[in-house]
C-alpha cells in the first residue's frame, strides 16, 4: 500500500479521534422548565454556571443574553457547545443551569 494512502488514513483518524463529542451524560439532558431548574440547583450553583459561561463562551464569540432562547433552545445550544468549549459534564450541568434558570419564557 502506497505510504500517501497510510498516512492519509492516519489522518483522518486522528482529526476524527480529536473532534470534540458530548458525552452521554450531556446528550441525554432532557428539556427543562425554569421552575425544574430552580429546584433542582441552589443560586450559587447558577451563579457559578454564570461565572463559566461567561469564562468561557465568551473566549470564542459574543455571549447572547439568557432571555434571547427559550429553555428548549438553550438546552439544544448547551449540548452542541459545551465539548467545544472542553467543559466537563458537571460545568456542563451549570451552565445550562444558568441560561435556562434565566431563559425567556416559551
Amino acid at each position: 500500500m502506497p505510504k500517501s494512502i497510510i498516512l492519509g488514513c492516519m489522518v483522518s483518524l486522528t482529526i476524527v479521534g480529536c473532534y470534540p463529542k458530548a458525552s452521554q451524560v450531556i446528550r441525554s439532558l432532557p428539556v427543562e422548565s425554569k421552575e425544574q431548574i430552580k429546584a433542582q440547583y441552589s443560586q450559587d450553583q447558577i451563579a457559578k454556571g454564570e461565572t463559566l459561561f461567561i469564562n468561557n463562551c465568551a473566549k470564542c464569540h459574543k455571549l447572547k443574553q439568557p432571555d434571547s432562547k427559550t429553555p428548549e433552545q438553550w438546552n439544544k445550544t448547551v449540548k452542541r457547545m459545551i465539548p467545544k468549549a472542553k467543559l466537563t459534564d458537571e460545568e456542563g450541568k451549570l451552565v445550562r443551569a444558568y441560561l435556562i434558570a434565566h431563559a425567556k419564557d416559551a
